[in-house]
């Protein structure tokens, strides 16, 4: 395992993922804090779910493991893209819909206007004419040939006459007052109609406004659609060739596999052998009249290690390149090279020791409880800070977290044993 490797701990994928993707950039200032806090969240969360992906990847070179730490960043991706994708489609949906509802407003107010312009001129004309009949009649009857003075309707003539006279005269008159009435009705009309034609031309000036500004907000939306989907055809291009690429490394370095489990054996040969001779150890003590070291029971004074999260629990698990199943046989908390690892119980250190997979491991002996000798083991550490044989108390630093062996980023990878068989540290603490 290069130096390279080991000190940088999410190497490649997490700087592609802070650099190069345009998906999980920093937002810029013109973002409301929504936005914001949601991209922040989104970056995190991918950072962690690749932290939590490389750990996995102890044992695997450099080479094969950055391969497919770029194929996880990209898959990490694809579904945020798909997202935005979907989003940018539905934002184009309602603008295509907003901009064809207010065209058809748009359209609907101009055949409005054209009907009242027409309405108006009509209205117009018939007002005219209407008043020009009756200005006709004045005029007639100033001139002395129109309409009878009602003083001369009962003067001269025989009574038939004056009868014939009253009764045209009245006519005369009935007929002027209806078509001032009509005038009236046609005026008052036609001043609703051009009010109404104002109104409508203003709303017409309105609704081409709104028709620009939707017409921007699709031709927007149609844009960071197209973007969109460009992204996310990329990211499944770079997919592929990413798989493609990972296959062919995994035929490249498929000895490697054999080494893992070959290793993985060792590692539980060599903690067995190690608590057999402490065993003996401790029972030689007891029979020559000394006191058994004796453990604290579980929940009793237990502490976790370093104050991180647990993110890789214990368990079989799948590999995710090989896909072969194995026991993981502690839990990682993944936490800064150089961070102080304290015991997690009072004990004896037993064994410093440093080798390909585990890299500089600790080993602690914490005596006897219901008849098994519980020790604990530190992997992967940068440096030591207790030597063999030394006692230490819950919480003291034995020593500093790091990426060394099969590690692929820093972390502590701890474990519990009962009689050298692995038990799941969360028993204890």
């Amino acid at each position: 395992m290069s130096y390279r490797l080991l000190r940088r701990p999410l190497s490649i994928a997490a700087t592609a993922v802070l650099v190069l993707s345009p998906l999980l950039a920093v937002p810029s200032p013109a973002l409301a804090d929504g936005d914001k806090e949601d991209k922040i969240a989104e970056r995190e969360t991918v950072q962690q779910q690749l932290e939590d992906i490389r750990l996995e990847l102890d044992g695997v070179n450099d080479d094969l493991a950055d391969t497919y730490m770029a194929l996880a960043e990209t898959e990490l991706l694809i579904p945020d893209a798909q997202q935005a994708l979907d989003d940018a489609r539905e934002e184009l949906a309602e603008a295509e819909d907003e901009d064809r509802k207010v065209g058809e407003r748009l359209s609907a107010a101009e055949d409005e206007e054209k009907e009242l312009e027409t309405e108006v001129a009509t209205g117009q004309d018939e007002v005219d004419r209407t008043d020009g009949e009756m200005a006709q009649v004045a005029l007639s009857a100033y001139k002395g040939d129109g309409m009878p003075n009602p003083a001369t309707v009962f003067v001269g003539g025989s009574p038939q006459d004056t009868v014939d006279r009253t009764m045209n005269y009245r006519l005369t008159m009935a007929s002027q007052g209806s078509k001032l009435d009509t005038l009236r009705t046609d005026q008052a009309i036609n001043e609703n109609s051009a009010d109404r034609l104002t109104a409508v031309r203003e709303e017409i000036d309105d609704l081409k406004a709104e028709a620009e500004e939707t017409l921007a907000r699709k031709t927007e939306a149609e844009e960071e659609a197209e973007t969109a989907k460009q992204e996310l055809d990329a990211l499944y291009t770079r997919q592929q060739e990413q798989r493609d690429e990972l296959e062919g490394k995994k035929e490249q370095y498929e000895g490697d596999q054999a080494n893992l489990e070959s290793r993985s054996s060792t590692l539980d040969d060599e903690i067995s052998e190690l608590a057999r001779k402490e065993r003996e150890r401790a029972e030689q003590e007891a029979s020559s009249g000394g006191p058994a070291p004796a453990v604290a029971p579980s929940g009793n004074g237990w502490t976790r290690p370093v104050n991180a999260r647990l993110n890789s629990n214990f368990g079989w698990r799948v590999h995710p390149i090989y896909r072969t199943r194995r026991l993981h046989a502690g839990v990682d908390f993944p936490a800064a090279c150089g961070v102080p690892v304290g015991a997690t119980q009072s004990g004896r250190v037993i064994q410093r020791t440093s080798n390909s997979a585990a890299g500089n491991k600790i080993v602690l002996s914490h005596g006897m409880h219901n008849g098994k000798l519980i020790t604990s083991s530190y992997h992967h550490l940068q440096g030591f800070a207790a030597p063999v044989g030394a006692s230490v108390s819950a919480g003291q630093t034995v020593g500093y977290v790091g990426s060394t062996g099969g590690s692929t980023g820093c972390h502590l990878h701890f474990e519990i044993h009962e009689d050298g068989n692995a038990v799941n540290p969360a028993k204890y603490l």
